[in-house]
């Protein structure tokens, strides 16, 4: 019982780690052109090639001035990087925006990254992109 302090320190150090890192979390919310508003989505959402859909990833925290990553991934026999772009966010704008529009049918995902900490993960959301052609039979 004499390392007590020391025994502490290890545990609030891991602990303090973890919060430090949930800090980039946040959710997804799309709107198509029709929408009054965004709406998070559970699950897979799935959009017609022919529409035009806004994305938001909204922080849960408040966040320091920072530049984020934004990569459009589109799954072949690998995820298989489409589209980057970068977006800035400010302590009073909590939110990244983006458009989904132009891409072919399959399955994608935006991932947010953090170029400040080696292009650390901060959120991923799968989405489905199919034809909007008729079906004929």
């Amino acid at each position: 019982m004499r390392c007590t302090l020391q025994n502490a320190l290890f545990l609030f150090i891991p602990a303090l780690i973890v919060v430090s890192c949930a800090k980039m979390a946040g959710d997804f919310a799309f709107k198509g052109f029709f929408d009054d508003t965004y709406r998070k989505i559970a699950g897979t959402p799935e959009f017609s090639s022919d529409r035009e859909i806004k994305w938001v990833f909204a922080f849960r925290t408040k966040q320091s001035e920072r530049q984020i990553g934004v990569v459009y991934l589109k799954k072949e026999l690998v995820w298989v990087e489409v589209m980057t772009a970068a977006e800035r966010i400010e302590p009073g704008r909590r939110v990244v925006y983006g458009t989904i529009k132009g891409l072919q049918p399959g399955e994608y995902q935006i991932v947010l990254t953090d170029p400040a900490d080696d292009n650390r993960e901060i959120a991923r959301k799968d989405f489905v992109i199919y034809s909007s052609g008729d079906d004929d039979g």
